[in-house]
């Protein structure tokens, strides 16, 4: 069975707190979804059990609630505990705002909706991690409303939940159940690459060292054939000493070849240019240096390195079109190299860079992911916020970037302040209220805001900014002393009508208790004297205490108040409002005629008890008990003609029914008769 609620209603019931032995009543929490401030609610409160039986009920109005606008207040309700209560059930009946309006519920415009509440599990888990905590389900568009993340309905002709104050654009797309599910398998995504990369990097290093390893041993071994080469090239000189001096020019870049000496190898070669042999010696010995430069440029740090001779290095492993690992070790170089231009700065150049190299390179998602995160931080460093919040919020969980974009923000906001944009400021710290000091930094804006205001002369807005602004500073001293000048102000004018609401709300400051009294004495005196009677006693029934003069008010408008109803021809009103003033002038002579003119009148209808209930309270009288022996009479003979007639009913019913049931025996019998003629003729 799903939900019903008006969305007319000004106050939402956060959290129902059952009652307790030691705490016979329910607290109830609410958010004033407003921007007025509220003063008074009535709630039903039902306690029921594990089946949804109700075990009791309390009605309860609870006054001077201050609840600030789009602020959260308390409020409790009278009602003891019962035995076997599993949950306890809250609804508002009524508002009343500080301004006197009043709200109050009506069936008739309450919407019926589904929750949206998910049980717990992954689908849950999975919303409050890209929605946060207070998530509940995902946003469900239904007939007549809509019902937000945090659970809150909303109509549809709402763009911003009254709960969370989320756009509802926003909501639907971003905390969908398919867009939820697609940022957590991103961030998972991203918890893997970083995974990934730790085990590439500790890969590459492994590789690194054995490549050590290997070139180490490759000396070894070069020395052990360099000391053979030496004795055959003793041999070989005295064989071949006539041959000339070419042939040992080879023979010495074979060796310098042989120790690594490239260098040297490659000069030896070069001057023996054209000499045969020595065209292929030179391209083995630029193939093996550049072999050599890219193994030790991957062993460098970034402080080390130069960016164009990496670059050299990469072009000629690539020219070379030697082995196949050449290509491998050319882009491992440019990733080095990339690595570089992070380094110095450069994390666009190094995009750029890796943007040409395979995919499957090893550290190269790494790499990216550095360059993202260095972006950031220089677009922080520029100052340019949202620019890096976007990055950071890019990279999920990737070296705190999260808190980074909380930082952002935060940062956003101290520079708003410092220009005076409160309301940015306050939008931004919104977003992260539990970073840092947000939540005071928050307040001291609308403080802020408020002083702003109020120098420019905008006093109401100064005073609603002062409220937001809680007990920060002397902010609320600063809201009351505004609205203590708004009073005075009004009264000094003779408006007495807006000023008493605001001496109301500041009962228990100076003298603002006798100078409420003091509005609703002259409008009620002003009504009096209008003959609006019933307004002049309605303005004086809601005094802490009564003077005099109120009391004298109220008396004579209550009376005279009676009178004209009576002479409407509402005697039940005109005896209600009587009866509040009975002993004063003749009102008791007048509550007599009239509670006999209702009996008279409920007797012409037959409503005897009725007559007789108004009759009651003034038995004593001689007319009354004259009519009372009257109704009293009428109703017994009313009785007894009642059961006369109900005695005929019957007689006349059983002798309708002794002749159907004749009528219906001699058909029956002129059946037979006429089956018993057939019978005969055949």
């Amino acid at each position: 069975m799903g939900m019903r609620i008006d969305l007319s209603c000004p106050a939402e019931i956060l959290r129902t707190e059952m009652p307790e032995k030691d705490r016979p009543w329910a607290e109830l929490t609410l958010m004033n979804g407003t921007d007025r401030g509220i003063d008074s609610c009535e709630a039903t409160v039902r306690l029921l059990d594990g089946e949804g039986k109700e075990l009791g009920r309390a009605v309860h109005r609870a006054r001077a609630l201050a609840g600030r606008p789009y602020g959260t207040f308390r409020m409790t309700v009278p009602l003891e505990p019962g035995p076997g209560a599993a949950t306890a059930e809250a609804r508002l009946d009524k508002v009343w705002f500080e301004d006197h309006d009043v709200w109050r519920r009506n069936e008739k415009t309450e919407t019926e909706y589904e929750e949206n509440t998910l049980p717990p599990g992954n689908d849950l888990n999975a919303l409050r991690y890209v929605a946060g905590n207070g998530a509940v389900g995902f946003p469900s568009q239904q007939a007549l409303l809509w019902v937000c993340v945090c659970g809150r309905p909303n109509g549809n002709n709402e763009t911003i939940c009254g709960r969370c104050h989320r756009q509802k654009e926003m909501i639907f797309q971003q905390y969908n159940r398919n867009a939820v599910l697609r940022q957590v398998s991103q961030r998972e995504r991203q918890l893997d690459l970083k995974t990934r990369s730790a085990r590439e990097e500790a890969a590459q290093m492994q590789r690194v060292r054995e490549e050590e390893y290997n070139l180490r041993q490759a000396a070894k071994r070069r020395r052990k054939r360099l000391g053979a080469a030496l004795a055959a090239a003793a041999v070989l000189c005295a064989a071949l000493a006539g041959a000339g001096i070419p042939l040992l020019r080879v023979l010495s870049a074979d060796r310098a070849y042989s120790e690594s000496r490239y260098e040297d190898a490659e000069q030896i070669l070069l001057a023996m240019n054209g000499f045969p042999g020595t065209a292929e010696r030179l391209e083995r010995t630029k193939r093996a240096m550049a072999r050599r430069d890219g193994q030790a440029a991957l062993t460098e740090t970034p402080e080390q390195l130069e960016e164009e001779p990496l670059s050299e290095i990469a072009a000629r492993l690539r020219e070379q079109g030697g082995e196949e690992g050449d290509a491998l070790l050319a882009d491992r170089v440019d990733l080095k190299r990339a690595e570089l231009l992070l380094f110095r700065g450069d994390p666009e150049g190094a995009e750029a860079l890796l943007a040409s190299l395979p995919e499957e390179t090893e550290g190269l998602e790494a790499l990216k992911t550095e360059c993202i995160y260095s972006r950031g931080e220089a677009e922080r460093a520029a100052r340019n916020y949202e620019a890096a919040r976007s990055l950071f919020l890019s990279l999920g969980d990737y070296r705190e970037a999260e808190t980074l974009a909380q930082a952002c923000l935060y940062e956003q906001a101290l520079e708003m302040t410092e220009a005076g944009d409160y309301a940015g400021a306050i939008a931004c710290l919104a977003e992260i209220p539990d970073y840092l000091d947000s939540r005071e930094q928050i307040l001291k804006n609308h403080y802020l805001d408020g002083m702003t205001l109020e120098n420019a002369g905008e006093t109401e807005a100064a005073r609603l900014a002062y409220l937001e602004a809680g007990e920060y500073e002397d902010a609320a001293g600063r809201a009351r002393a505004i609205r203590w000048s708004q009073a005075e102000s009004l009264l000094a004018d003779g408006h007495y009508e807006e000023a008493l609401p605001l001496y109301r709300e500041m009962d228990g400051d100076g003298d603002a208790r006798e100078k409420w009294i003091l509005c609703a004495t002259e409008l009620a005196r002003a009504a009096y004297s209008r003959k609006e009677y019933e307004a002049a006693a309605g303005i004086l029934s809601d005094l802490p205490e009564d003077t005099k003069d109120t009391a004298a008010i109220r008396t004579r408008a209550l009376f005279n108040g009676a009178k004209r109803r009576a002479e409407q021809g509402d005697l039940e009103q005109a005896v209600a409002m009587m009866e509040k003033v009975a002993g004063y002038g003749n009102s008791n002579k007048n509550i007599r005629n009239w509670r006999i003119a209702l009996a008279e009148e409920s007797m012409e209808r037959e409503e005897w008890q009725q007559a007789l209930d108004w009759l009651e309270p003034v038995a004593d009288n001689y007319s009354a008990q004259r009519l009372i022996q009257q109704i009293e009479k009428k109703k017994a003979d009313a009785e007894a003609a009642e059961e006369t007639q109900l005695l005929e009913n019957a007689e006349a019913a059983e002798e309708t029914q002794l002749l159907e049931n004749a009528e219906a025996a001699e058909e029956h019998a002129q059946g037979d008769e006429s089956t018993t003629d057939a019978g005969g003729r055949e």
